[in-house]
């Protein structure tokens, strides 16, 4: 992959952040639980992460403020964008150089059959790993020299050429009256009336029919007060970022919706009319509280792990590059959760998402479900330490 576009812009904010903090890459990586060697293609913008929260982490450990994370996450999905592009390209382009102008394209190959997880780490609180590319169609054979030329196709006769005229301007008068009852019914409510005149800011012509990731106006203000309203804490400061996205999944889970984190008309229209507290969880204390009483063998250990997974944040959901999802206080994957025989509502149950992960513990008696965040671990603890024995000298 080459350095150009959104993918140096993001390399370079990368690199910026990496400069306040003067640590070489293998101190990053060790304090951030990302290989060195990732996150120098990630800097040097030859790669760019299938996830964000391998960034989320990296940002962190150099000090990035709430602002920063989120213009690091909007360069990242920018990125990851033009990265899919570049994929969805390379086979349409060897298969045209196989198969010569006359042949199709083979349709692009989608993110989750090219590129596994960061790392290659399946563990609970990682990514899981993507599925492997599957085989390109083998072409069929060349034209050979010696056969003959295909005739230029000829001009239809006069007599055919009327009807199809007259077809092609019944199509164009159709599709200007669909386009027209489409605009009409975007600009109006179920019942005839205008969205905005009800005072529904979100069902009005003044939004967008979907609001999603990226978007930065009123109308995201107004769906932030609506999330607060339900019980969700998060920043109502008008920008759709991974925080507002994290509410609005879990309140599509428990709503009964698609949970994909755009807003859409069903989800706007659960808003307004939801009158209980959908997003109310436990207090990072109380997390914290709870984790010690279960993981009595090694209680500091699973708080820190927790922390950096979560940040302590019972609802805290992140989506991986093959359309699952980690959820809750210890970023339990989908996989997992199979294997556990729990759902994603349980998973968003602090006490079920803090026992599950004691049982994935118990089948190890270490924490190796959490590579990274175990490596992040024990790294701050040895330079807490270390801090600690220079004061007492």
């Amino acid at each position: 992959m080459s350095g150009t576009g959104d993918v140096e812009e993001f390399a370079e904010l990368l690199r910026e952040l990496k400069s306040r903090t003067n640590r070489s890459y293998a101190a990053l990586a060790t304090r951030s639980g990302v290989s060195g060697s990732a996150l120098h293609r990630y800097c040097s913008g030859t790669s760019v992460p299938g996830d964000y929260e391998v960034i989320a982490r990296f940002g962190k450990v150099c000090g990035a403020g709430s602002e920063e994370l989120l213009e690091l996450h909007r360069r990242w999905v920018l990125a990851d964008a033009e990265r899919k592009r570049d994929v969805s390209r390379a086979p349409a382009a060897v298969s045209a150089a196989r198969t010569g102008p006359a042949r199709s394209a083979v349709p692009p190959v989608s993110r989750g059959e090219t590129e596994a997880g960061p790392d290659g780490e399946t563990e609970a609180g990682e990514r899981e790993p993507e599925a492997e590319a599957e085989a390109e169609a083998e072409p069929g054979p060349l034209p050979s020299a010696s056969d003959p030329a295909p005739e230029p196709a000829s001009a239809p006769p006069p007599w055919r050429r009327r009807p199809l005229i007259a077809v092609l301007a019944l199509a164009v008068v159709s599709a200007g009256v669909a386009v027209a009852l489409l605009v009409g019914k975007a600009l109006t409510s179920p019942d005839g009336s205008a969205g905005a005149s009800d005072g529904r800011l979100l069902l009005s012509s003044r939004c967008p029919v979907v609001v999603s990731m990226g978007q930065s106006d009123a109308c995201v203000h107004e769906l932030q007060s609506l999330l607060a309203r339900a019980g969700g804490e998060l920043d109502i400061d008008g920008a759709f970022g991974p925080a507002t996205q994290m509410r609005v999944v879990v309140f599509q889970l428990r709503s009964g919706l698609t949970a994909n984190g755009s807003v859409d008309e069903r989800t706007k229209r659960a808003l307004y009319e939801n009158e209980g507290k959908p997003l109310d969880t436990w207090t990072p204390e109380r997390v914290t509280r709870r984790i010690r009483e279960v993981f009595t063998e090694d209680p500091e250990r699973a708080v820190g792990i927790a922390d950096c997974a979560s940040y302590l944040d019972p609802l805290y959901t992140l989506p991986n590059a093959n359309a699952t999802r980690n959820w809750g206080v210890f970023q339990l994957y989908d996989g997992t959760l199979r294997k556990l025989g729990g759902t994603r509502e349980q998973a968003l149950d602090p006490d079920w998402n803090i026992r599950a992960a004691h049982r994935l513990w118990a089948l190890t008696h270490d924490f190796s479900a959490w590579k990274a965040c175990d490596r992040a671990y024990r790294a701050g603890s040895k330079g807490d330490q270390g801090a600690k024995e220079t004061k007492g000298s």
